[in-house]
């Protein structure tokens, strides 16, 4: 029986105060619905790191924290860039699955459920003999 993942999606933000809200609703909308529909498990969550943001990147972040316990914050203290603020993500966070986007959403948000649907196919079972 094939285990449902988790799954933990990466966002390096710098000085994103403009893009961010609509960036936190669009992916959480998507993570329910992954989860609603049995792709994912209850414990995934969305990962925004500040990269040592001038503006209010990192208020807008702790906020959305409060009101959802699936949006977690990483804050930098500088900024160290953007592979570096994916970095931090991938070695702060534990999941099955991670998918790495941008904070401005320049990428096709449906292609988190696209790719989440293909590692359906290909995550070995677990089993014991």
């Amino acid at each position: 029986m094939k285990k449902i993942p988790e799954l933990a999606v990466i966002v390096p933000c710098y000085n994103e105060e403009e893009a961010l809200p609509q960036s936190i609703k669009t992916l959480s909308g998507t993570l329910n619905n992954l989860i609603k529909s049995g792709l994912i498990r209850e414990s995934s969550r969305l990962v925004f790191v500040n990269d040592g943001s001038k503006d209010s990147t990192w208020k807008i972040i702790e906020n959305a924290h409060k009101k959802s316990p699936r949006v977690k914050g990483i804050s930098l203290s500088r900024n160290f860039g953007h592979q570096e603020a994916l970095l931090a993500g991938l070695y702060n966070t534990d999941a099955d699955i991670y998918i790495t986007i941008d904070a401005d959403l320049q990428d096709d948000v449906s292609a988190i459920k696209q790719t989440v649907s293909y590692t359906h196919l290909t995550l070995p079972t677990n089993s014991r003999v």
